[in-house]
């Protein structure tokens, strides 16, 4: 019997479980590498205002707009790319290019030169999520994909944490011996000489990568496999309005959660440094534990939950966990922010804060994944990547600093700014994620269809 010409491609057997765990391994390396880079800024931002006469809001600026608009507009030409070409390779060039931008963050002088700087950064690193998310949907099936993506998003918690551990133990280390000279550099502070310190040894991630084997792309159709690049975009936003309410549920609700967590990434240490007299050092340097201990292991969680809940028969468990497990974040934030009568207290509260709003992590990429044709699958990351780094990465914490500089007038209501921005976006959140489960079960349910087709 002839086969469909719309059907599904012959596929090989999938790789070993232990091939495929070490590709992850590596791409969650990578994604410790890029949040390293990219929020080291967070420990450095009272010697940044200090050494470039700043406020709040530019600072705001700095960690946002820069980073994540070009970050989220460079994600969409690399996933058409990496829905055709080598994503390896992409990934390699991404991590090369972003590196190096990190370093130059450290030569910057000035605000314009030092946004520019972030910018390159955010062109570079948006390599690395639509291509990570292609090749991880290639390498495991749908019922140990959640777990696959919590694991690989880890990297994101775990750098996030490590950049302020390691940025903290770096600035205390590097401030004892003051500005530091570098051949055809000159003199560099203590807070640029940290950004060469950590941008230039990234360098060496390039080779890792260059160790990983493009995988075979499974769930291909071949309808699509022979149409050209146009064709292929007015599919995919056929599959985006066929699927519209899912869609638009799960992007808004995940867009907000990063939008929440980029607030408090960006401006918790400053909180604590203001709100108890402690350093920015010490102050960077626990809420890095809280974030390495707590994120880490919340983002395990939702993978673990939702493969937990799947096995129980719910369809919707890569949604069902997210909203479960961030259903009582707006109230312990708001008793963190506003209530902590100790920085040890504080530090304490954080911790479930930071559990509960690491549990979508992972499952967010996955969730999409799931109701996603493979040659869009680049595409679809692309576009969570393009509206949670435009909304979410350059308003969290440009918001935070628009509070504090403007509405408050007071750079010491930090925790109001950020009380006020968790307990809005968390509950909105969980709403859009309620009101979207119908939606997605059926979409499940079309795509299997189609599938089996």
């Amino acid at each position: 019997m002839q086969e469909r010409s719309t059907g599904r491609l012959p596929e090989p057997p999938w790789p070993t479980p232990a091939y495929a765990w070490y590709v992850v391994t590596i791409l969650f390396v990578a994604s410790i590498v890029s949040f390293l880079d990219r929020q080291i800024i967070a420990i450095m931002v009272s010697d940044i205002k200090a050494d470039l006469g700043l406020n709040d809001f530019e600072i705001g600026l700095l960690q946002g707009p820069p980073f994540g608009i070009f970050y989220a507009l460079m994600s969409v030409p690399i996933a058409l790319a990496a829905d055709q070409l080598n994503r390896r390779n992409i990934i390699a060039i991404g991590v090369t290019f972003w590196s190096m931008a990190t370093a130059a963050c450290g030569l910057a002088g000035n605000f314009a030169h030092l946004f520019m700087a972030r910018i390159s950064v955010g062109v570079g690193e948006a390599t690395l999520g639509p291509s990570a998310y292609s090749i991880i949907s290639d390498y495991f099936p749908k019922n140990k994909l959640a777990m696959a993506m919590s694991v690989f998003t880890m990297g994101n918690l775990t750098g996030i944490g490590l950049a302020l551990v390691l940025g903290a133990s770096l600035l205390e280390l590097i401030g004892t011996a003051g500005d530091t000279s570098l051949p055809l550099v000159g003199a560099l502070r203590p807070w640029q000489f940290a950004f060469v310190c950590v941008g230039l040894p990234g360098l060496l991630l390039t080779l890792l990568i260059l160790t990983i084997r493009e995988p075979y792309r499974r769930g291909r159709n071949r309808s699509l496999e022979a149409a050209g690049g146009a064709a292929q975009m007015a599919e995919f936003f056929r599959h985006l309005r066929a699927h519209g309410r899912t869609f638009s549920h799960v992007l808004a609700a995940f867009t907000i959660m990063v939008l929440v967590a980029y607030a408090n990434f960006g401006w918790v240490v400053q909180h604590l440094v203001r709100e108890f007299g402690t350093t920015q050092i010490h102050a960077g340097y626990w809420y890095g534990v809280v974030v390495l201990i707590f994120g880490t292991s919340g983002t395990f969680f939702g993978g673990w939950f939702a493969g937990h809940l799947a096995r129980k028969g719910h369809a919707d468990a890569m949604l069902r966990a997210s909203l479960i497990c961030t259903a009582p974040l707006g109230p312990v934030a708001a008793v963190t922010f506003l209530w902590s009568p100790t920085l040890e207290w504080a530090l304490v509260l954080l911790g479930p804060c930071q559990f509960m709003g690491a549990v979508p992590a992972g499952l967010a990429g996955a969730s999409m994944l799931a109701i996603t044709p493979n040659q869009m699958r680049a595409k679809i990351g692309a576009l969570y990547v393009f509206l949670s780094s435009v909304v979410g990465i350059s308003l969290g914490s440009t918001l935070v600093g628009l509070l504090t500089t403007y509405v408050f007038e007071n750079e010491k209501m930090l925790g109001e700014a950020l009380a006020v921005i968790n307990c809005i976006g968390i509950p909105l959140g969980v709403i859009l994620l309620i009101t979207g489960l119908r939606a997605y079960r059926g979409s499940l349910a079309r795509v299997e269809e189609e599938t089996a087709a």
